[in-house]
């Protein structure tokens, strides 16, 4: 008795299952990308730092941040030095915005001039995002009387959203909802958490992609807090 082959339904079952398992994989492995520098460099440029392990959430209708040149590249959280649209104002952008908190009463971004900043974008729904905010949490605790600031902003579509979330996770910093005038200046980042470090007169100088090591944030926010 000779043996039957594999049914023939069964061959374009495999090819299917071995497309959709890398694709499956991938979208579990919470890599992030990271926006370059643009060409421009100052001296704190030197390249970007990698960290170890995390992950990013895509924003609903959205592709991951993009390069210079359109190019993407994959990392588990990555630090770079912001882009040089971000960094070369003379006066601070920063000090004529406002958001709204998720009552509705105004943060007025001016309030924090000449303190060190770092704008946490995030979402309720981010699963990064909630690792993150316990190591905010702290780090605000540790360093707010040596002049840092840590502001969230949320990308969720509903403040209630935020509400909801706040009675079970912690959120020990001012927290606001993205708008229009914030999102032109930090630049639309379709990867969160994506958090951006401000020195004191107002030029964003790190950007952090994706859950990175708490450890490296901290240690870029103690080198710009040791500055004037």
């Amino acid at each position: 008795m000779s043996r039957r082959g594999p049914a023939p339904l069964l061959v374009p079952a495999a090819l299917a299952i071995g497309l959709l398992l890398p694709l499956g994989l991938a979208a579990c492995a919470g890599g992030s990308t990271v926006e370059s520098a643009g060409g421009n460099s100052t001296e704190d440029a030197g390249g970007s730092v990698e960290s170890a392990g995390g992950g990013t959430a895509e924003r609903p209708g959205g592709n991951m941040v993009e390069g210079a040149g359109g190019s993407t590249g994959e990392s588990a959280g990555k630090v770079a030095p912001a882009p040089g649209s971000l960094r070369d104002g003379r006066d601070d952008p920063f000090a004529r915005l406002s958001l709204q908190d998720p009552q509705g009463r105004t943060i007025r971004l001016g309030d924090f001039k000449g303190k060190v900043r770092l704008i946490d974008v995030w979402a309720s729904w981010c699963g990064p995002c909630r690792m993150i905010i316990p190591h905010l949490n702290r780090l605000y605790d540790r360093y707010r009387g040596e002049g840092l600031v840590v502001i969230g902003v949320s990308v969720d579509n509903s403040p209630g959203d935020v509400v909801e979330f706040a009675r079970t996770v912690r959120l020990g910093y001012p927290v606001g909802m993205m708008n229009r005038e914030v999102s032109e200046l930090l630049g639309d980042s379709n990867a969160i958490p994506t958090s951006y470090l401000i020195d004191r007169s107002g030029r964003v100088r790190r950007k952090f992609i994706g859950f990175v090591e708490p450890e490296t944030i901290e240690r870029e926010v103690k080198r710009f807090l040791a500055r004037p």
